[in-house]
């Protein structure tokens, strides 16, 4: 008993450290965040109601996101706190279930330890842990098929192999109608399992039923949500293929990987100190891969377009000006990560990129002569379990890279099996166990996602508090430009659906009539793409970081909000919005 409860401490540990960030971060605005406005809206409705109601902005299903969100509104009652606060549960239970599935993988258990803190305190995933994006439960559902996936390949018997197979395929069917492309633990990894498995005819017989009674779940979920009223479907077939937006898919892709490499740096630093014991071989690698980054930087330095190849790399969630890279309010927000920083982040990630090339084909395995430890899954059948995975992964990300930008929260999948291939290496081939770099760059990394994710909180709690001084003044909601999610909130009590023309609009649904817009905007007084969908909204004032925009402050004493990262105090100021004149906005319906 005493050994159980020791084995499982550390998975237990990593479990609750998002509830410890939790109680330091305060993660507390009754505002919407990024995305989560929609899907909050459709919890509460499902809440009141007992139906899921789409809204015209949402492509992921929710699923069972949105039932859990529901059991917590009939427990406490609604609120945005209460919503979210679902979402702190799956991601403590990912904490436990990401370090027994590292450790069921063959890491060693202070290595899975690190490198499930690497994960769960990645300031990519810590402000997503208090919000109501559907990122978390995904990754919840894919960990979720790999631990029972490596269960059903380590099973001493043919039942209980085909008990975990099953498990994983119809947990994975209704666990991806959060999130779409969980699915995939269905549609690749579970058939890659059953492919190891091959050689015992009645595993493969009756899982690869199960497995078929999963993905029907996956195509029914499918044909309802294609059915709902203002869902929204995305091909995973790219629109147009062409030498433009193969272009443009390459430099996203570019993006991509650089930001994916960046959040590797607590298990990438790991192999610059044995990269340091150099031989010819080593040396030259590192030479070899170092040398075009540096050419790059060069040619991008005089095209005065460096500043586009820095760290953070990627959008939307992490980027210079801190958490949720979306203009919020009018204005230029204060920035956090200023240029040198991140250039040294960006030098940081391409040395320890070359050094663990460096070591993995410099033959840097001789300078350790610690064994390697006995695991329970070979490195070929690990590869057959994650390597398909990865491919479809982002063969599915192809679509949205060759027309827009693929954002930061889509790594986080590849994050998770990016984790569990370094640690694994570095402990079998360099040495038994991570360094103390490792632990330092977590806790480096934690504290700015711990400390961002509170000032992202601060300041939209700043919001709030400026919206409810206009509010106080008897200005109605709709005349209020304020943080472009409170006013998609707005948009939805209002009319109950966004404008999105990407959007399934039912037969005879309200067709949006001409909207007042101002007849030529200030610069910097612009309204942003969102709004063209939020048709309600027909702003008098607005709230800006710049006092100076649109027709200037509007007679309301600025809201004063602080924070830990700099610049500490900041001002949010109420702003005269443009006369208006009756007209349609660009792009409108």
């Amino acid at each position: 008993m005493r050994t159980a409860l020791k084995t499982q401490l550390p998975a237990v540990l990593c479990a609750l450290t998002p509830a410890f960030c939790a109680l330091t971060a305060r993660p507390f605005a009754e505002t919407a965040i990024n995305d989560d406005w929609s899907y909050i809206k459709t919890t509460q409705i499902l809440a009141q109601t007992g139906h899921v109601v789409y809204n015209g902005w949402a492509a992921a299903m929710l699923g069972w996101q949105l039932f859990l969100g529901a059991f917590f509104v009939k427990l406490f009652g609604f609120s945005f706190t209460t919503v979210r606060f679902s979402t702190l549960i799956v991601a403590m239970a990912t904490g436990y279930l990401l370090h027994r599935t590292f450790v069921r993988a063959g890491v060693r258990d202070g290595n899975a330890t690190l490198a499930t803190l690497a994960f769960i305190l990645s300031p990519l995933f810590v402000p997503l842990v208090f919000s109501y994006m559907s990122d978390v439960f995904g990754v919840f559902t894919i960990v979720l098929c790999l631990y029972m996936c490596l269960r059903a390949i380590q099973a001493s018997t043919q039942r209980s192999m085909i008990a975990w197979i099953g498990l994983a395929a119809i947990l994975n069917g209704i666990g991806g109608t959060t999130r779409q492309i969980a699915w995939l633990g269905v549609l690749v990894m579970v058939p890659c399992t059953l492919w190891l498995l091959r050689r015992k005819p009645g595993v493969l017989l009756i899982g690869g039923i199960l497995n078929a009674a999963g993905i029907s779940i996956v195509f029914l979920s499918m044909h309802w949500f294609s059915q709902q009223p203002w869902s929204i479907t995305e091909s995973p077939i790219p629109p147009v293929i062409d030498l433009h937006s193969v272009n443009i898919a390459g430099h996203n892709f570019l993006h991509f990987g650089a930001s994916l490499l960046l959040l590797l740096l607590p298990l990438l630093v790991a192999f610059v100190a044995p990269s340091l014991h150099v031989n010819r071989r080593m040396a030259a690698v590192f030479a070899t891969a170092i040398l075009p980054f540096i050419l790059f930087g060069f040619f991008q330095h005089r095209r005065h377009a460096l500043g586009n190849w820095l760290a953070p790399f990627c959008g939307n969630l992490i980027s210079k000006y801190g958490l949720v890279d979306v203009q919020p309010i009018m204005g230029t927000r204060p920035l956090i990560l200023p240029q040198n920083l991140c250039l040294a982040l960006t030098v940081a990630t391409i040395i320890c990129l070359a050094s663990f090339l460096a070591v993995i084909c410099g033959g840097a395995t001789r300078l350790s002569p610690a064994p390697s430890k006995a695991t329970a899954i070979s490195w070929r059948d690990l590869g057959i379990l994650l390597v398909p995975f990865t491919l479809a992964y982002m063969a599915l990300l192809t679509s949205r890279a060759s027309i827009n930008a693929i954002v930061d929260r889509y790594e986080l999948p590849l994050m998770v099996l990016c984790l569990l291939v370094l640690t694994r290496y570095y402990q079998e081939k360099v040495r038994p166990n991570l360094p103390v770099s490792t632990l330092a760059m977590i806790v480096v990394f934690g504290g700015f996602g711990v400390a961002a994710t509170h000032d992202l909180f601060a300041m939209y709690r700043g919001f709030l508090a400026a919206t409810v001084e206009i509010r106080a003044s008897g200005v109605p909601d709709t005349a209020i430009r304020g943080n472009w999610e409170n006013s998609a909130w707005i948009q939805l009590g209002k009319e109950g659906h966004v404008d999105y023309a990407k959007a399934r609009v039912p037969p005879g649904a309200y067709v949006a009539p001409p909207v007042a817009v101002p007849a030529v905007l200030p610069p910097g007084c612009e309204r942003p793409w969102a709004y063209l969908n939020f048709f309600a909204i027909q702003p008098v004032y607005g709230l800006s970081f710049n006092p100076s925009l649109c027709e200037g402050v509007a007679g309301f004493p600025p809201v004063t909000y602080r924070t830990w990262l700099p610049p500490h105090v900041t001002q949010i100021y109420v702003v005269k919005y443009p006369a208006i004149v009756s007209d349609r906005y660009p792009g409108h319906r």
